[in-house]
This record gives C-alpha cells, sequence and structure tokens, in this order.
C-alpha cells in the first residue's frame, strides 16, 4: 500500500556503489521507532540496509540490530555490521559504521522481505524487482575541453557521452541514469597488477530532459538540482531519447584515500572499464528522490513541508529494488609515463 508522511529530514549523499541516500531520518513523535533504508540493485549481490532509531526530533545510527532479506520466502540472509576505523589527519582515529552488508542474488519479478529488529522495535518492508523497461541501445563518446573555471582556473579535458535509451511502450517509466568506472594498472605482459573501481557521477546540466528550463522565479531561486539524474519517459515515450552528459571530476583514490597512480611504475600502462546504467525506478521511488532533491532545496517558511513516500511496515523509511540496463565501454591501455596524464580519462589536477 503507498503511503506518504510528512517528515523533518537530514540527508547525507555519497558516492559509492551502496550508499545511503537518507543517512538519518526523523519524526517529531516521542515514540521511538525504526527508520529502515535500502537501496536494492538487481546487478549487484552485495547490499546495503541502513537503520536507524528516531525518538523525540532525534536519530541515532543502529549498529547492533538484526537484519535479515529473503527472496521469494526463502532462507533469510542475515546483514553483516560494517563497522571500521580509519586514521585522520593529526593522528585522530576516525569511526565509521556503514550499514549492514547482505549478500543476495536478485532477479526481475522476486519478492524480497527486509526486516529489522532492535529491542523491542521491528520494522520490514517488501518490494518486487522491476524488469528494464529502459534499453541503452548505443553510446557515443568524445573528449571535450572544457574552459577554465572554478577557484584553481584550470582549462581541463572531459568525456563527453550521447548515450540512446530506447523506452518500453504502453507503461509510464522513471529512470535513473548513473555509471561505475573500474581502473586498471597493467604490466608490460598485460598482466592486470592492481584496480580501483568507483561510482561515478555524470555532469548533467546541459541536458534539457535531466535539467528542464527554468520556468519560474522559485525555480531560479532552488536552482536546478538533479543529483540523482532521474528521469521519466514523458517526452519520449515508446520511443528513443539520446541523453547529453559529461563525466565529473572525480577520485582516483582508493578507499584507504590512497592516490591510485601511486604505486605506478616506469613501463606500467593503465586502462579503464565504464558501466553506464539506466535503472529502472517505481514510481514511489522517483517521488521519494524528488522529495529529498526538494528538501535541500528547502526555502523554510516559504515552501510547503516536504512529502516522503514510505513503505516500511511498522517504521519510517523507504526500501526499494532496482534493474538496469547496462552498457560497458572498454578504453585501450595507454603507456603510463611518470605522472598521472594530463590527457587521462579525467583531468587529474582536481582532484589532487
Amino acid at each position: 500500500m503507498r503511503r506518504y508522511i510528512s517528515m523533518i529530514l537530514a540527508a547525507a549523499f555519497a558516492t559509492v556503489s551502496c550508499e545511503n541516500i537518507v543517512e538519518e531520518i526523523w519524526s517529531s513523535d516521542n515514540e521511538a521507532i525504526l527508520v529502515l533504508n535500502a537501496q536494492l540493485r538487481q546487478d549487484e549481490t552485495s547490499h546495503r540496509i541502513f537503520v536507524n532509531c528516531s525518538h523525540g526530533g532525534r536519530s541515532e545510527t543502529i549498529q547492533d540490530a538484526e537484519v535479515s532479506v529473503s527472496v521469494n520466502g526463502g532462507v533469510p540472509v542475515k546483514g553483516v555490521p560494517l563497522a571500521y576505523t580509519r586514521e585522520g589527519f593529526g593522528g585522530y582515529t576516525l569511526e565509521y559504521f556503514d550499514g549492514y552488508e547482505v549478500t543476495v542474488s536478485l532477479s526481475p519479478g522476486d519478492k524480497v522481505d527486509v526486516k529489522a529488529k532492535w529491542n523491542s522495535l521491528s520494522a520490514s518492508a517488501t518490494v518486487e524487482v522491476p524488469d528494464a523497461c529502459g534499453v541503452i541501445s548505443a553510446v557515443d563518446t568524445a573528449m571535450v575541453f572544457v574552459p577554465a573555471g572554478g577557484e584553481d582556473g584550470q582549462d581541463y579535458r572531459s568525456r563527453q557521452y550521447s548515450i540512446s535509451v530506447q523506452d518500453r511502450s504502453g507503461e509510464n517509466n522513471y529512470y535513473m541514469l548513473s555509471f561505475q568506472e573500474t581502473f586498471y594498472r597493467i604490466s608490460p605482459t598485460g598482466k592486470i597488477l592492481a584496480q580501483m573501481t568507483n561510482e561515478g557521477a555524470f555532469d548533467s546540466s546541459a541536458d534539457h530532459l535531466l535539467h528542464p528550463m527554468e520556468t519560474s522565479l522559485l525555480d531560479d531561486i532552488l536552482g536546478d538540482d538533479n543529483r540523482y539524474n532521474i528521469f521519466t519517459d514523458e517526452m519520449f515515450a515508446g520511443s528513443s531519447y539520446t541523453l547529453k552528459v559529461m563525466d565529473s571530476t572525480y577520485g582516483f583514490y582508493d578507499e584507504n584515500w590512497t592516490m591510485f597512480w601511486d604505486d605506478f611504475q616506469e613501463g606500467d600502462y593503465y586502462s579503464m572499464d565504464r558501466v553506464i546504467r539506466v535503472y529502472t525506478l517505481t514510481f514511489d521511488e522517483y517521488v521519494y528522490l524528488k522529495s529529498i532533491i526538494a528538501a535541500n532545496n528547502d526555502l523554510g517558511f516559504m515552501t510547503e513541508p516536504v512529502i516522503y513516500a514510505e513503505n516500511v511496515e511498522g517504521g519510517l523509511g523507504f526500501v526499494t529494488a532496482m534493474t538496469p540496463s547496462s552498457y560497458t565501454i572498454k578504453f585501450p591501455a595507454e603507456p603510463y609515463e611518470g605522472e598521472p596524464p594530463y590527457t587521462a580519462y579525467r583531468y587529474y589536477e582536481k582532484i589532487i
């Protein structure tokens, strides 16, 4: 059953494969209640579940909950808490908790039950894995020159993508565009010596479907913020549309904040795979993501309270499953010449 509730929300965004889109979400009620959030991706086997407890306008991360996922009524798979530490600046030790990892395979049509229990509180959600409704039929790329901008005043190169999406006719469809990249360090004999995978980010500001022109003063004040690159098939129902985006400047760092290029030696080669995905969303998740964007553009008393889609029984939050159409680009290996390449796939100086 579809339900919508108005809540106070604090959002934190990450750019990893399993991201907690809403890190903290709470209501003003004094009664303690669990908050359950998850994005299940059909093309992944590792999924992240996030559990918080809301109480009296506050929210705390729960690190000792019992979390499980079952598929089609099968044996529940327990979630493993992901707690770790990392050395910070000045010798400080930073502690992190990145939710609960559940390893399970999903297929379109699967019925998935997600449950969380902590002390006397419990919350659950049931979702169905959708079919892929939009097919990536072609991807063209080109290296483009971007004039100087920003604080560094540097000119740089970026890769532009033309991504053709074919919509399935006879229904209303909702999508999200994303990509994942894997960098490789390769020996002269072709052996892979090291690799690093990151969730990437597109600069989609020039695409009129992802970023429609502002039509009012309020639109101009709020800004054109489509950080998740979500869109509908309203403008191309049953036909195709070509998205035009560029890759944003992102990291060559691994999970320990080590520069990927540090271990390169003379004679090594570097290459990259990039997997572009168009995920099919449910209508509720599309509304949910739009609500988060609106919340982060909130003008306080000038705007109405944001209403969030919610599908958790016994608690708050949102659990969803997404299925992608994927397109993989394998870039050829190039020789390493002693420093991160100026004309690499993304301009390196902007992240050092």
